[in-house]
């Protein structure tokens, strides 16, 4: 999913990412128990794009490491 008013989430810091994705679920809280429907769905658009990336980013994370420890197990039967 791409939103173009969005900024590019792939330069954001891990840290970041996490930060604006948690203010980001309390605002759609907050939005949701006001009544402001209209904004959560814009905001589940962005929310989905920030979790999207998060998983990029762990799926890179666990390729990476299942190449660092590939050379040390060796199962032979």
């Amino acid at each position: 999913m791409f939103n173009p008013l969005i900024e590019n989430v792939t330069e954001l810091s891990d840290d970041d990412l996490m930060e604006r994705l948690n203010e980001l679920q309390k605002k759609l809280g907050q939005a949701a128990s006001a009544g402001m429907f209209n904004s959560v769905t814009q905001m589940q658009g962005v929310l989905a794009e920030y979790q999207e990336e998060l998983s990029r980013r762990h799926r890179e994370a666990i390729e990476a490491g299942k190449e660092k420890y590939d050379e040390l197990i060796d199962i032979k039967k």
